[in-house]
């Protein structure tokens, strides 16, 4: 992390009492191995500094953050996985706030759910789009996002891949604040949370979940529409069976759930043709060695 730790794709500056932490790790902000271990190190300095109030986490470039590093599915998983990171900001005592500019895609969305709070300028588009590689949202995503949006919402964003506009995202309460000018009002609104008595929203503590007749009805609808729509896939399913481990789980248990949930996705034959397809794709493209945008907790 540079200025406070050695130099690396995550930056930490100090604007007065908020730590400003800015991924740059072009060309979209992929969490990348060294990008995870800068987010991690900028949590540790708000946690141990006294000096520090709240953090806010921006990004440069045109992409808030693109998801996992894929180039990094074929080797072995290094640490701290992504599901470490989003817990630790989650768990963290002082309030951590998302300024999202550009695409949260897969684990890019899933770091913005685990903040305290979300900002996002009126262009912004948030989206799991695991399941299109045959993987599901591994670092929380299953259980932050259906606690915010529902199960009818969540189930919908993750079977399809589909992309979200910041105001739909708003309408959801997967966002909290749609604004021109993110970073500034990501700092005003991370002293605001640090200056109240209140506990820190979390995305745990939702109560979209509980209305358990609309939640238990679009299980088994998602469930019904899965031969039609995803013939023979294995990640589909999977999930649903997340979704509905948050709705019948505390979360902690539903987190486990979900992270072997992945693994075992990460190990299907189907996840590694939908990948090499992707490549195929890109290079027919010949776009740039971007990311997919999957939340590989690796």
């Amino acid at each position: 992390m540079h200025g406070e730790h050695a130099p690396g794709p995550v930056t930490a500056t100090r604007d007065g009492d908020v730590l400003l932490v800015t991924i740059d790790n072009p060309p979209v902000n992929a969490l990348s191995h060294a990008v995870r271990n800068g987010l991690l190190a900028a949590v540790a300095l708000l946690e141990t500094d006294a000096s520090l109030r709240a953090m806010v986490v921006a990004s440069t470039g045109r992409t808030y953050i693109g998801g996992a590093d894929i180039r990094e599915f074929s080797g072995p998983r290094l640490d701290p996985l992504l599901n470490r990171v989003c817990a630790t900001i989650d768990s963290c005592d002082k309030p951590i706030v998302a300024a999202i500019h550009g695409a949260a895609l897969g684990g890019g969305f899933e770091v913005a759910l685990a903040a305290h709070a979300r900002v996002a300028a009126p262009r912004v588009e948030v989206a799991f789009p695991e399941v299109l590689l045959g993987l599901l949202p591994g670092a929380g995503g299953t259980q932050r996002a259906p606690r915010l949006c529902g199960a009818d919402v969540a189930l919908d964003l993750m079977l399809t891949g589909k992309r979200l506009s910041a105001h739909a995202a708003m309408a959801a309460h997967l966002i909290d604040v749609v604004d021109d000018e993110p970073v500034p009002t990501a700092l005003k609104l991370a002293r605001a949370l640090a200056s109240q008595e209140a506990p820190l929203p979390r995305a745990r503590d939702g109560r979209a979940l509980d209305n358990r007749e609309a939640t238990d009805s679009a299980i088994a609808a998602a469930r019904a529409s899965l031969p039609e729509q995803h013939v023979g896939l294995y990640s589909p399913a999977r999930i649903i069976d997340c979704v509905e481990r948050a709705a019948t789980l505390p979360f902690d248990e539903g987190c486990a759930y979900e992270a072997q949930a992945f693994v075992d996705c990460l190990a299907s034959p189907q996840r590694a043709v939908l990948v090499e397809r992707f490549f195929a794709e890109r290079a027919a493209r010949k776009g740039p060695p971007a990311t997919p945008g999957s939340a590989d907790p690796s």
